[in-house]
């Protein structure tokens, strides 16, 4: 079970929202939250991001993730220190090596317009919260490039909980509860958006267990679609005649329709409506009082507890002075208080409690009242003073007070020694944990060297294993699994040139630039790369040409170039010329594995197509379609699969004859289908050829897959 720590407007969380999170992970409290003592796995300490004790929690801990609770999230007003507060835990997340950071943010910190200076674009905000939100988001996005702390950032709208004063809906129901006017800050038309707390609790653990993302920026939608005037109209119906009004502010930011990208990539579905439940809430508000009217006792007990520790100890020194005289007083001629002095025990309590410096205060008040019981049966200060007998009293009261808080003193400063000796420790343990993760990183680093030279036989030993294939799909596909892991690379392309060298067709890519890049290019128009590799060298973007690739490689069959391999983006550390040579080498191992899968096709080209025609056997047309199919899974490569509804194979391979690029496929099924295979090319694109298809009279329609023997 892993450790989390929740910090930020802590507030914002109820104790069923904790209660959750602590069914899956140890949950750590940073920060104002009331919640129950019987959770074991929950822990709170009452502490701020600038404070020491927030510093060590990261020194106790090691937490999976940090949940920052943004003071913008929800309608909120910030926090004091906001940018303060979210630079130190990002600082705590770097030195602890934190495995997630998610912080949660507000759609508004969207709502702007851009303006122009020049040719340089300014974001407008509509108020200032907005733009401090969208500042935060900022400095997320710096902390990403600087360190490598994969940072969530979720741009939440209104939540909705069961009773929260602490939120919106909280407000909105408070100013209900009171008769008050209810505020809405824009306009009736403009869109409102809720989630409930327990759709973005489920949504934080599926974050914090996901181990195969990366750092991101998400807007957090339900999916419902309302506006502020259906609000408007639910708090109607829940108390009719409730007063709206709309503060008119402006309104920009566009909310997507479905959170789509968290659910591909977290699994992420929002299930409540909350508008539907409006009135609910309110009345579960309402029964609990939550946010209502509070008694003499808890207002109290805020002023209490803004005072503070400090203030406690005198109102302490008076009123226990008071409640001893008063005992004092009244047992006065009690025979049991003659052998018990209620004045020094009150001495010796305050000087036990609160240190010396009390133990002389309290000492002196009863001096004083020692003083005014001897004026009162008529001793005079003289008398006082010259018979040294009277001194007994204050001088039993000033050394009790002083021995009794010398006690106490000495105790706070051994606990002060101690607490330094730890810090101390601490020090020393933050260093070494610091050599180890050193040693542990030059070890890495020693065994990435060692790998690349000494085992480099082995790693291309088992390239060569990977890319050993007769289908040069499969040498593509494997080709570019293979460049990505040595290379340490996921931004390479492969590309297929025609006979007349003017175009390349895109073959297969990594998942991350399927959609960056377009599906065929014009040689033409990268004529210098074209020329250094029909050369025979390898292509380096050293002049850092806008929509060139960093590194470029031909590879060739008869003095003639048939394939493109071209790395787009590198690493600063990756533009040195031992980097360059692994490429040049991974690529002639491609080419060879791709020209021997060449030269059995057409060694086996009676085996593999039908007499007189272009159209292949269902074996190796369905070992084809496998490999398009498991590319597509994978993100790096498309297909549309056509079936015709004509069975005549030379017909159909007549027909097409011309029309279709070199790279797609022809091929039947053990029907007698027949299918035509587009490479790299997906439904929205498939206009064009379908538009020829029907120019030539053939009848088709599109598939995703046939036979038993695809899946």
């Amino acid at each position: 079970m892993g450790t989390i720590l929740i910090s930020g407007n802590t507030e914002l969380f109820t104790e069923n929202v904790i209660e959750r999170l602590a069914e899956e992970y140890k949950v750590i409290i940073a920060g104002k939250i009331s919640v129950s003592d019987k959770n074991k796995r929950v822990r709170v300490y009452h502490t701020q991001p600038a404070e020491e004790q927030f510093h060590q929690l990261f020194d106790v801990y090691s937490f999976q993730a940090v949940y920052y609770i943004s003071g913008y999230a929800d309608g909120g007003r910030g926090l004091y220190g906001e940018m303060q507060q979210l630079e130190q835990v990002m600082l705590e997340c770097g030195r602890s090596r934190v495995e997630k950071l998610i912080v949660l943010s507000t759609l508004e910190s969207q709502n702007y317009i851009l303006g122009y200076e020049g040719t340089e674009g300014t974001k407008e905000y509509s108020s200032s919260r907005n733009f401090a939100a969208g500042q935060m988001e900022q400095l997320c996005r710096y902390f990403v490039e600087k360190t490598k702390i994969r940072t969530v950032v979720l741009r939440l709208p209104y939540l909705a909980d069961r009773v929260n004063e602490h939120n919106f809906l909280g407000e909105v129901f408070r100013c209900m509860y009171e008769g008050e006017r209810v505020m809405l800050p824009y306009h009736r038309e403009d869109p409102i958006d809720f989630l409930t707390m327990s759709d973005l609790t489920e949504l934080l653990c599926q974050i914090t267990d996901e181990t195969e993302d990366s750092s991101g920026t998400y807007d957090v939608v339900s999916g419902y679609h309302y506006q502020y005037g259906d609000l408007e109209d639910m708090l109607m119906l829940a108390v009719p005649g409730q007063q709206v009004v709309y503060e008119n502010y402006p309104f920009t930011a566009q909310l997507p329709d479905y959170p789509y990208e968290l659910r591909r990539k977290y699994g992420f579905v929002p299930k409540d409506n909350v508008m539907e439940n409006i009135g609910a809430y309110y009345r579960i508000y309402a029964r609990e009082t939550a946010g209502g009217r509070r008694g003499l006792g808890g207002k109290l007990m805020d002023i209490a507890r803004r005072a503070g520790k400090g203030i406690f100890k005198y109102i302490e020194l008076i009123l226990v002075f008071l409640a001893a005289e008063i005992i004092s007083y009244f047992t006065s001629d009690s025979i049991y208080f003659r052998f018990v002095d209620v004045r020094l025990c009150y001495v010796v309590i305050m000087g036990t409690i609160h240190g010396m410096r009390m133990g002389l205060f309290a000492a002196l008040l009863e001096s004083l009242v020692l003083i005014r019981e001897y004026a009162v049966i008529g001793m005079s200060g003289t008398l006082i003073f010259y018979n040294i007998e009277n001194w007994i009293p204050f001088v039993v009261y000033l050394t009790a007070g002083s021995i009794a808080g010398y006690v106490c003193d000495k105790r706070g400063n051994d606990l002060s020694f101690t607490k330094w000796q730890y810090s101390l420790l601490r020090d020393k343990y933050l260093f070494l944990s610091n050599v180890y993760h050193g040693a542990v990183e030059n070890k890495g680093q020693y065994k990435k060297q060692i790998l690349g030279f000494k085992d480099s036989f082995g790693k291309i030993f088992d390239a060569i294993q990977k890319l050993d294939s007769e289908l040069p799909e499969s040498v593509f596909f494997d080709g570019l699994k293979v460049l990505e892991d040595i290379l340490e690379n996921h931004t390479i392309a492969i590309y297929t040139l025609d006979s007349w060298q003017k175009f390349g067709r895109l073959a297969v890519c990594s998942s991350s630039q399927l959609h960056n890049l377009t599906k065929s290019i014009l040689i033409e128009d990268y004529k210098p790369m074209y020329e250094k590799l029909k050369s025979g060298q390898v292509w380096k973007n050293t002049d850092m040409a806008e929509g060139y690739p960093m590194y470029a490689c031909g590879i060739f069959q008869n003095g003639e170039m048939v394939l493109m391999i071209t790395i787009q983006k590198a690493e600063p550390e990756q533009y040195g010329m031992h980097y360059m040579n692994i490429f040049q080498i991974l690529c002639g191992l491609v080419q060879a594995s791709f020209l021997r899968a060449r030269e059995y096709e057409e060694l086996a080209e009676e085996r593999i197509y039908y007499p007189d025609t272009h159209i292949i056997y269902p074996d190796r047309f369905y070992h084809l379609l496998s490999v398009q199919k498991e590319m597509k899974q994978s993100g790096v490569a498309d297909y549309v699969l056509v079936r015709f509804l004509d069975k005549d194979k030379k017909r159909i391979s007549e027909l097409l004859a011309g029309l279709v690029r070199a790279s797609d496929v022809l091929g039947t099924d053990e029907e007698g289908n027949i299918y035509l295979l587009l490479v790299q090319m997906d439904e929205k694109n498939f206009r064009i050829v379908g538009d020829r298809l029907k120019q030539k009279g053939l009848k088709y329609g599109i598939v995703q897959q046939e036979g038993r023997r695809v899946e």
